[in-house]
């Protein structure tokens, strides 16, 4: 049996306030805080009698002397009332340090009064004025509860309904049997329980420098704090901690406690029965870069987190002068000024604190960001990251290797666990997990970081091939093993979906292309139907970014997730990425000629025939102008919009013009598929959506609901960034692949490039094996090394005579079939 918590207004702080208080130096306190409060009232109020005689001076006319004490009392009254709190700020941050003798030492003692110095006389206004300073608190609070209710359930009576699935309780990692809760009756599996194999313990968050105790009240709202058997505020500045006894005694929170103490000393307290405690998240918020000896309290807070707990931290920062990880990366100026601006304010934002924080801990998620405090002219540098502890008890994720490959010889790493190949390295391993929040890693293989440099965005927001013909002729079976284009990731999860292989994976050199596939596996892992279809399916969900931080983040890599989090504003998704701005320029095409009322009654024609007709009348004439070829012939929006590189186009003119290239490409499908039901390759970048009976297998609530309870469907998925060599040189065993989809990329290729790569997949493919390309030419020139190679050649569809429509999509000419001898 447990005793009943009780809140206690204080702990081992009343000698740290016997320094700065007693009566009469309270007394004493209250009349120099007033003072100092009067006094930055006045220099606000001045301020604005400098600008009123400068102005008053500038005109000709008028009494100037009753002008300027009008101005001058007006901004005495609005400084005293509205702006006061900020008049504060700037006072006690901007002058009051310029005047103020400090104590010099680096002990608690000399640390405490110096940050009660700054803060005695602004601890009232502390919330008001550090709302839009101290930004990433929110984002941290919130990613915080998302990890920890993949390992602590939570009673959800204070949240908002779109939390309702954090009633799942634990089981075993991502099991395959269905889960029922509140909100659906299937759900993904938790992740495992604590590794130490024993009950549930009382649960605990310490918020390190946690101050007035806002964070604490905000985390109600997104793991509700009676979840916690206890909660710990540890801060040095009884000024902050007396506001923040105030705070929970008016929320009625008994099981908080305000520690006012060094946090390098700071223990659970005996009474708390310490043994029976299960520290399951620390927090710092903006008080590591404030802490004067910070190694031993990141030590200490080392020790007390429990292996499935959360570290998270919310701070300022700059970056070294190289960064491995471009997102931190700032310019010489940003670096020096920073750093001196904060440390005028015993701010100090020097790299190794970040750094150490990395090295203590497994990095789980981070984010660098800018926050524009003053429209783009300030924008200060912060910071996001939360971690966990290292723990060899705990699963990995990682892919089956050769055993050629060695883990330790190969791996470098940026922060934690972001992991790159050095220069020198010829192979490189899966990535494992070692810590009880890896399910970020869960698909998504190990990177060298220089990819992400070269891509901003992805170039196909959706698979620009047909899937269904692809099955059709692949003979798919689950034993089989796959290599196939990320692309937009609709083929992958087409073939998880209506099949379940045993392994697919899923390649593509362009980072940005894979983060988009993580997010449909996320999506899949952690939202309920309604919500995924909205993402997905009509490419636009007004909470997208709360989701992505509360839901969808456990189950994304830290390079997706940040990734999604700068790219999170879309208004719609199929208006992203290179195919986005070719959807664009169609649909401001479409607006110009005023023929969006006849796209959007070919696109809901209830016959072929009423469809064709549109087409015929009042489409075609304007879609297959001169102006729109002339687009279609520039080779740079060819390859940013359409992905269309040189080396393809120039195969396609040389079997025939691109004016009849795309006249047998879009005749076709006018004429032979309806659009609504059952064409959703033209009818989404027509209608920037999808509708439920004419969607990607993925987006149906069946194929849904089979990938969401079968987790074996999505764990055969491994994502790779890099090129499909590398790949298969260092992922996979000679004679492993039974599938592989090239899509159309060797069009791209020069004959070196083709050699080398049918190569590979030649000594990878098991005897029996089959591989499937496309292509922009009827017979494209590299059938012929697929041949030299082991491979028979079968002609499975050619768009000629008077074949002319082959797929849905039918943007290619041929489509083959090499089967490995």
């Amino acid at each position: 049996m447990t005793v009943p918590l009780k809140f206690r207004q204080s702990i081992g702080c009343n000698a740290q306030e016997r320094l700065l208080s007693g009566s009469s130096a309270a007394k004493s306190d209250l009349c120099e805080t007033s003072w100092k409060s009067t006094s930055g009232a006045l220099i606000g109020s001045t301020a604005v009698a400098v600008i009123a005689f400068i102005y008053v001076f500038l005109q000709p006319t008028g009494n100037s002397v009753s002008f300027t004490i009008g101005i001058f009392l007006t901004g005495t009254v609005i400084s005293l009332t509205v702006g006061k709190p900020y008049t504060l700020f700037a006072w006690n941050c901007f002058l009051k340090p310029l005047f103020t003798k400090k104590p010099s030492g680096i002990n608690s003692h000399d640390h405490q009064q110096r940050l009660e110095q700054f803060y005695e006389s602004q601890a009232a206004i502390y919330d008001v004025t550090r709302k839009r300073l101290l930004r990433g608190r929110s984002t941290l609070l919130t990613l915080c509860g998302a990890q920890l209710r993949q390992h602590y359930p939570c009673q959800l009576s204070d949240l908002n309904p779109m939390d309702e699935r954090a009633t799942i309780h634990r089981t075993r990692q991502f099991s395959s049997k269905p889960i029922a809760s509140a909100a659906e009756k299937s759900v993904p599996a938790s992740p495992p329980p604590s590794p130490t194999g024993v009950g549930r313990k009382r649960l605990a968050w310490i918020d390190v420098g946690g101050g007035t105790g806002e964070n604490i009240e905000k985390m109600n709202s997104i793991y509700p704090i009676e979840n916690f058997d206890v909660v710990y505020l540890v801060d040095i500045t009884p000024s902050l901690c007396q506001v923040a006894r105030q705070r929970f005694q008016r929320l009625g929170w008994e099981n908080v406690r305000v520690i006012c103490a060094d946090a390098s000393k700071f223990e659970v307290p005996a009474e708390d029965e310490p043994e029976d405690l299960e520290i399951a998240l620390i927090t710092m918020s903006y008080s590591l870069s404030m802490i004067e000896s910070f190694y031993p309290v990141v030590d200490r807070l080392h020790k007390l987190l429990c292996p499935t707990g959360i570290f998270g931290i919310a701070d300022f920062y700059i970056s070294h002068k190289r960064s491995l990880d471009p997102t931190r990366q700032m310019n010489w100026i940003m670096r020096w000024f920073w750093q001196i601006w904060f440390d005028v304010d015993n701010v100090y934002l020097h790299p190794c604190r970040r750094e150490y924080i990395e090295h203590k801990f497994k990095m789980v998620k981070t984010l660098s960001a800018r926050n524009r405090f003053i429209g783009p002219i300030v924008q200060i540098p912060y910071y996001v990251w939360i971690g966990a502890k290292e723990d060899d008890r705990m699963p990995d994720f990682k892919l089956e290797a050769s055993p050629a490959v060695n883990c330790d010889d190969v791996l470098t790493k940026c922060g934690s666990d972001r992991i790159i190949k050095p220069n020198n390295a010829h192979r490189l391993p899966c990535v494992t997990v070692n810590h009880a929040h890896g399910q970020g890693r869960r698909w998504r293989q190990a990177f060298d970081i220089k990819h992400q440099e070269r891509f901003s965005t992805y170039i196909y927001a959706f698979t620009w091939e047909d899937p269904a013909v692809d099955l059709e002729f692949m003979g798919l079976g689950t034993n089989d093993r796959m290599l196939v284009i990320s692309s937009g990731g609709c083929n992958v999860l087409e073939y998880a979906a209506r099949v379940g292989p045993a392994r697919i994976h899923a390649v593509d050199l362009n980072p940005c292309q894979n983060h988009l596939l993580e997010l449909k596996l996320a999506g899949i892992s952690s939202l309920n139907y309604t919500d995924f279809w909205q993402i997905f399916g009509e490419g636009y969900h007004a909470d997208f970014r709360k989701l992505l931080h509360a839901r969808l983040s456990p189950f994304l890599s830290d390079a997706s997730f940040s990734y999604w989090t700068k790219n999170a504003n879309f208004s719609s998704l199929y208006k992203t990425g290179g195919s986005g701005l070719a959807i664009k320029a169609f649909h401001l095409i479409i607006d110009l000629l005023r023929l969006r009322p006849a796209v959007e009654r070919m696109c809901n024609a209830e016959t072929i025939a009423i469809q064709s007709r549109i087409w015929e009348t009042e489409i075609r004439p304007y879609f297959l102008s001169p102006l729109l070829i002339f687009i279609l012939n520039n080779d740079k929006f060819l390859w940013k919009a359409l992905g269309v590189p040189p080396a393809q186009m120039q195969m396609l003119i040389d079997e025939g013009s691109a004016y009849e290239y795309i006249v047998n490409t879009f005749d076709p499908i006018i004429y032979q598929t309806h659009l609504r039901t059952s064409n959703y390759f033209y009818y989404l970048p027509l209608m920037l959506r999808y509708v439920p009976e004419n969607a990607p297998a993925y987006l149906t609530e069946e194929g849904y609901r089979t990938l969401q309870t079968d987790a074996a469907r999505l764990d055969a998925i491994k994502i790779h960034t890099d090129t499909i060599v590398s790949v298969l040189e260092n992922q996979c065993l000679d004679g492993e692949l039974t599938r592989v989809v090239l899509m159309d990329h060797l069009d791209w290729f020069s004959p070196e490039g083709a050699e080398n790569e049918i190569r590979a997949v030649a000594r990878k493919c098991a005897k029996g094996a089959k591989v499937f390309w496309r292509s922009a030419a009827k017979r494209p020139w590299y059938n012929a090394i697929f041949e030299r190679h082991g491979f028979n050649i079968v002609m499975l569809q050619i768009r000629e005579d008077d074949t002319l429509y082959i797929d849905r999509v039918n943007m290619y000419a041929s489509f083959y079939c090499g089967l490995r001898s």
